[in-house]
């Protein structure tokens, strides 16, 4: 008698498998409007120099938390999200594609989760030590090796979703059209100098590509394919 899964044993792994998708496809559209709340809340400066930027995280130390924690948690949801979206791929064109762009999207995601944090570590310095001395150790710290590190990783970021959008397009699973305000939402944020609500309008339209994957794990998972 040759062995053969029943139905029963394989069931509990689709089952749990069906339970992440929608998981993972809400995430992947919170994360993103979190991350566009984050940045319209972020305090203003008067431009990115190192004084400037310590000075503009003392002034308000709510704003400061809120805009962190917004952007903390809205990288860290769409990072681990990025994760299911190879599980969207049906054919054998871009799957490779999506796995590197997933795993590069929470490397560089997760990175950046990290790297916000140090905007409460940074609102303190500039509030209860002197100008000067704020922005000598500030400095100290961001031209760290270690710092240098998580600052490149963090790129990964930014190229990541990219390079799943190429895969998923290409299996069909999404429109080419999608990767336009992706890729123009990256080069407008690189092109000009940060102003809060400037940016947060820029991460809302390089956030539709994402969200639209999102929903596409959502519909996944109600058809019951996994």
């Amino acid at each position: 008698m040759g062995l053969r899964a029943s139905p029963a044993v394989d069931r509990p792994t689709g089952s749990a498998a069906a339970r992440l998708l929608p998981i993972a496809g809400g995430a992947l559209i919170a994360g993103p409007l979190l991350y566009v709340a984050g940045m319209a809340t972020s305090p203003p400066a008067d431009s990115m120099a190192a004084a400037d930027y310590v000075a503009s995280l003392a002034r308000d130390e709510g704003q400061t938390a809120l805009s962190a924690l917004l952007l903390h948690y809205g990288n860290l949801l769409h990072a681990l999200a990025w994760l299911a979206a190879p599980a969207l791929v049906r054919g054998r064109r871009g799957g490779t594609l999506t796995v590197v762009g997933a795993l590069l999207s929470a490397l560089g995601l997760v990175s950046v989760t990290g790297l916000v944090l140090s905007d409460f570590w940074t609102g303190a310095i500039g509030r209860e030590l002197d100008p000067a001395t704020a922005e000598a150790l500030f400095t100290t710290v961001e031209s760290s090796a270690g710092m240098g590190v998580v600052g490149t990783l963090t790129l990964l970021g930014l190229i990541g979703p990219v390079v799943a959008l190429a895969g998923l397009a290409r299996d069909g699973v999404i429109g080419w059209w999608l990767l336009a305000p992706a890729v123009a939402a990256l080069v407008l944020s690189m092109a000009l100098p940060f102003q809060p609500l400037l940016f947060a309008a820029f991460a809302l339209v390089g956030a539709a590509p994402t969200v639209v994957v999102g929903l596409r794990l959502l519909q996944r998972s109600r058809a019951g394919a996994v």
